[in-house]
């Protein structure tokens, strides 16, 4: 008996989930595939990856600012902190390469596509800007290299009414000046990513400002060396590589901010022409980037509703 109303217990919110979901869901529901879940996890492989590049490239620029001032004749030894938190950096890099790897995800998007189950820690960080959210026909399919490719896009009731070559036209110009708009929001990104890389000079800086450069024989019978202060002049030839890299990130950036791309957007869908310069630089592959970008954007902005 008392087998019997466990059983029960146990199957009663199985039933009430099951009810919460109709059988004939309404016009414009949509539920979860695991099309739509793929996505969200190679978004979070992708991103994962991306972290731990930066991760490993500060902890061995670090390193590396740390120990070759030490190999040379005038150096006092190893500035041990910046061995000890470039370490740190790189090791954490490492990990999220090896847990985040592309093998990973391979073995990962397979399984899902075979039994439709995650890792449970893959699974815990489907959440925030990495939750899924219903894609569309045309969205990508990570599951399509794995023989899963059930269909994603909702059923229309009613035949999608004809579109009349006026419409089509229209509709031409749209997707041509959205391109557009895609291939200048790539040229951003990467102009950005561009500048951002001389505040690594920022690290062999540090370096020079506060390692020793002199050595001396001391008095004790043990032979210690003792290190001397930095001079004047290698004091600001660190400081000039650390204000130099910030300098030119913030000048070089100033021109592709968040605002300028606003700025052109607008002047562009108003019917004015994008400066020749910049039309200039683009090319085929800043749209794909473009286009990534905004999708990203856009189901991050569609899971903070």
């Amino acid at each position: 008996m008392l087998k019997r109303y466990l059983l029960l217990f146990l199957l009663l919110p199985l039933g009430a989930a099951r009810a919460q979901a109709p059988a004939n869901p309404a016009p414009g529901t949509f539920y979860l595939t695991r099309q739509d879940s793929a996505r969200a996890v190679h978004e979070l492989f992708k991103s994962r990856r991306g972290g731990g590049f930066g991760w490993l490239a500060f902890g061995a620029a670090g390193m590396a600012a740390s120990i070759i001032p030490a190999q040379q004749a005038t150096s006092a030894g190893v500035w041990t902190p910046g061995v000890v938190i470039g370490s740190a950096m790189a090791v954490l890099g490492t990990k999220k390469f090896i847990q985040f790897g592309w093998g990973r995800e391979r073995r990962v998007l397979r399984n899902l596509a075979a039994t439709g189950h995650l890792p449970a820690d893959v699974q815990r960080r489907l959440h925030g800007n990495f939750a899924p959210l219903h894609g569309t026909a045309s969205a990508p399919n990570p599951l399509l290299a794995y023989g899963k490719a059930p269909g994603n896009a909702p059923v229309a009731n009613d035949a999608a009414p004809a579109t009349t070559p006026v419409q089509a036209q229209a509709q031409t110009l749209a997707d041509a000046r959205q391109d557009t708009l895609d291939a200048v929001q790539g040229l951003f990104n990467a102009k950005r990513l561009a500048g951002q890389l001389p505040i690594l000079l920022a690290l062999p800086g540090l370096r020079l400002m506060t390692g020793a450069t002199k050595t001396g024989v001391s008095s004790s019978p043990y032979g210690q060396t003792q290190s001397a202060d930095p001079p004047a002049g290698q004091i600001a030839l660190g400081l000039a590589l650390m204000t130099g890299g910030v300098v030119y990130m913030f000048v070089h950036n100033a021109p592709y901010s968040d605002a300028k791309f606003k700025l052109l957007h607008d002047d562009y869908l108003a019917g004015h022409p994008l400066p020749p310069a910049l039309r200039a630089q683009l090319k085929p592959k800043h749209i794909e980037a473009g286009r990534t970008y905004r999708e990203k954007m856009e189901r991050r902005a569609s899971r903070r509703r």
